[in-house]
């Protein structure tokens, strides 16, 4: 559980941007940015987990434990596939 002590405050999980890289020309003055993908960081593992069209190609999403499962109150949680039976494994140890 202590690793999800501090995760009981928050609100949202928050989304991360990637950016392509600047081309490294210098005659571009107004270059735009452009945004290569979104992904969130596995609360457990602290993996990227890639944000698709397609949610059921993703290696993970967000998950809300309840406040039967967690014991305080609902937290959501950023979790890879691998993650999420050890994270629940965690929390039911607690009771």
């Amino acid at each position: 559980m202590s690793k999800f002590d501090k995760l009981i405050g928050r609100d949202k999980v928050p989304i991360y941007i990637k950016m392509k890289p600047k081309p490294s020309a210098s005659h571009l003055i107004n270059y735009q940015s452009e945004i290569d993908y979104k992904y969130y960081i596995c609360d457990h593992c602290g993996s990227k987990i890639k944000i698709l069209q397609k949610k059921h190609e993703m290696s993970g999403g967000v998950v809300c434990l309840p406040a039967t499962l967690t014991g305080n109150k609902d937290l959501t949680l950023a979790l890879c596939n691998k993650c999420l039976n050890p994270a629940l494994k965690e929390f039911e140890g607690v009771k």
